[in-house]
């Protein structure tokens, strides 16, 4: 039994929307996108909110958004490339939910951010491919502090299932959680 919510984390490009979607389902829990309230709530989509808004009030209103999300119990929350940087939103869910992360490798991930100019941390002039395998890099160690980390090579069907196995054997290892 689920009995706090489930937080995907990961790279840009990871998945975590389209599997956050599937498992919600899966799991007939509610599903939020945290770049999408973001994107709603401001009436900018996540690009804009950087360059007019700043970085600093970006990552305000993404940690205050996260903490409502979490705070509405067990659900399945998808949040943004950096979210799970930021220190107070990585000890928040660390206290209140059960972290995912999905591992990408980066061949995958330059392939799927390519296809959108939506990536505020790839507006930077210079070589994408290596910018984002610096950017993996330097994360990995944070996202290996995860509660549950699924290598995400498999196709959204079979990761969910995945997923919904690893989330299951979480809390039956240790129901106190």
């Amino acid at each position: 039994m689920i009995i706090k919510p489930i937080v995907l984390v990961g790279m840009m490009g990871s998945g975590k929307s389209t599997v956050g979607k599937k498992l919600a389902r899966k799991l007939n829990l509610q599903f939020y996108d945290s770049d999408k309230v973001l994107e709603e709530r401001e009436g900018l989509n996540i690009v804009d909110i950087h360059e007019f808004m700043g970085p600093k009030y970006f990552q305000q209103i993404e940690e205050e958004t996260i903490k409502e999300i979490i705070d509405y119990g067990t659900v399945i929350l998808s949040t943004g490339g950096s979210s799970f940087m930021n220190e107070n939103i990585r000890q928040m869910i660390k206290e209140k939910a059960v972290s995912v992360w999905l591992d990408v490798d980066c061949e995958t991930i330059y392939e799927r951010v390519s296809r959108r100019n939506t990536r505020p941390e790839l507006m930077a002039i210079g070589n994408k491919k290596e910018l984002l395998m610096k950017m993996i890099e330097e994360r990995r160690p944070i996202f290996e502090s995860a509660d549950i980390k699924v290598e995400s090579a498999l196709e959204a069907h079979h990761l969910v299932e995945t997923i919904a196995k690893r989330i299951e054997k979480y809390f039956a290892e240790d129901g106190s959680q």
